[in-house]
C-alpha cells in the first residue's frame, strides 16, 4: 500500500512484464488451418505477457499468449503459477490469447514434442508475474474503442456483418505509458501454409507498432469471436482475393493499420485512479459456451470461452453490455477452421448467459 492509499482505497497500482515463449525451431509448428511442419526459423518471438492490477484489495492479473488456443490443464498451470508468483488469488486469473495460426500445439494433452515446453512456459510466466508484481507502480487507466473496417470478412462473403470494433485499455502509471490492451475478432493466419517460421502474425506487429508509438512498456492482444471470419477479403470461392501471397508484408500491413487506429482512438481515453476489480460468475453459462472464466476492471469486462463463436456473438455480447468495453476471447480450446460453432440462436444464448446471477 502506497502512502496516498488508505484501507479500502480503490486506488490503482500496476505493473507489466513479458517473457518470450517461441518454441526451438525444429518443433512443429501447428494451427487451425495446415498440417504441422517443423520449424525453420523465427520472423518474431511469441510473447508471453501479464499485467497486474490492484486497486480496493483486489490483485488482478491479465495474461495473454501468442498461440492459438491452449488445454484447460495448461490454463489451470499458467493460473496456479502467476497466483502464486504474484499473490493474486486464481478467480482473479484472466487469460486470452491473440490467436496467431502458427503455433505451438497447447491445446493438445501429452504431446510427446512439446512436453517439456508446456511444462516450463507457465513457470516462465510465473516469473513474468512475480517481475510484473516487482514493477508494480502508481497508476491510472481508462477505456476506448476503434473501428476497423475492411481488414476482415466473414467465409461466407462481403455481404454478411461483422463484428469490427476494437475494445482498448490504456494503463498509464507515474514512469510513463504502461500497457495497452487491445482486441480484434480476425484470426492472426495471414501467414500462408507454406511458412516455415515462428510469428505471432498481425497481432504480434500491431502490439509491437502500438508499443513503439505509445511508448508503453508493452501491448496485449485479445483475439475476439471469429470462427466465422477471415484476414482481408479471404471469403471462401473468392476468385480473386487480395494479399494472396501471405507474406510478412501481409502481416504488417493489416497490423499498421490495426495499431494506427487503436493508437489515435487510446488518445481519447478517460483515465482514472480509483478503480473496482471482481471476478465474474460465470458458473450457470449456457453449456454451448464452454468454459467461461470472466473479470471486471473498472468500466472493462473481460470474458473469455473455450468454444469457437461467431464474429455475430462478440457484436451481441457488446451490445448486451453498452456501458462496459467488452474483451471476449472466444475457442481459448484451439479448434480447428474445419469445427463450426455450435451457438445457432445467438440473441437467445447471449440472453442467458447475460442472466447468469
Amino acid at each position: 500500500m502506497t502512502p496516498d492509499q488508505k484501507p479500502g482505497s480503490q486506488l490503482l497500482r500496476a505493473g507489466y512484464s513479458e517473457t518470450v515463449v517461441t518454441p526451438p525451431v525444429g518443433f512443429n509448428i501447428t494451427g487451425p488451418e495446415h498440417p504441422p511442419r517443423p520449424a525453420t526459423g523465427v520472423i518474431d518471438d511469441l510473447l508471453g505477457r501479464v499485467l497486474l492490477l490492484d486497486a480496493g484489495g483486489a490483485r488482478a492479473a491479465i495474461v495473454t499468449l501468442d498461440v492459438w488456443g491452449m488445454s484447460e490443464g495448461f490454463a489451470s498451470d499458467v493460473t496456479g503459477r502467476v497466483s502464486t508468483a504474484a499473490g493474486v488469488d486464481p478467480s482473479l486469473v484472466w487469460i486470452g490469447v491473440s490467436g496467431n495460426a502458427g503455433s505451438p500445439p497447447l491445446w493438445e494433452n501429452g504431446n510427446a514434442e512439446y512436453v517439456e515446453y508446456t511444462a516450463y512456459v507457465p513457470q516462465q510466466l510465473g516469473g513474468a508475474a512475480a517481475l510484473a508484481a516487482d514493477r508494480m507502480q502508481n497508476a491510472e487507466l481508462g477505456f476506448a474503442s476503434a473501428h476497423l473496417p475492411g481488414l476482415a470478412t466473414s467465409v461466407h462473403g462481403r455481404a454478411y456483418d461483422l463484428n469490427e470494433g476494437v475494445p482498448i485499455m490504456v494503463v498509464d502509471g507515474v514512469s510513463g505509458p504502461l500497457a495497452r490492451v487491445i482486441g480484434f475478432a480476425c484470426p492472426g493466419s495471414v501467414m500462408g501454409g507454406d511458412s516455415s517460421v515462428w510469428t505471432a502474425d498481425y497481432a504480434g506487429y500491431a502490439c509491437w507498432a502500438l508499443s513503439q508509438a505509445s511508448g508503453a512498456e508493452g501491448c496485449m492482444f485479445i483475439r475476439g469471436p471469429s470462427s466465422d471470419i477471415r484476414p482481408f477479403d479471404w471469403f471462401e470461392n473468392n476468385p480473386s482475393p487480395g494479399h494472396k501471397d501471405r507474406a510478412s508484408t501481409d502481416v504488417q500491413a493489416l497490423g499498421w493499420l490495426l495499431a494506427t487506429q487503436a493508437g489515435i482512438a487510446a488518445q481519447g481515453a478517460l483515465l482514472r485512479r480509483n478503480v473496482e476489480i471482481k471476478a465474474v460468475n460465470a458458473d450457470a453459462a449456457p453449456s454451448v459456451l464452454g468454459s467461461v472464466r470472466g473479470l471486471a476492471v473498472g468500466n472493462g469486462l473481460f470474458e473469455s470461452f473455450t468454444a469457437p463463436l461467431p464474429s455475430e456473438f462478440g457484436t451481441a455480447l457488446r451490445e448486451a453490455s453498452p456501458d462496459q468495453t467488452v474483451f471476449a476471447c472466444a475457442n481459448l480450446a484451439g479448434a480447428p477452421f474445419s469445427e463450426a460453432s455450435q451457438v445457432t440462436d445467438v440473441a437467445e444464448v447471449i440472453a442467458c448467459y447475460r442472466a447468469t446471477p
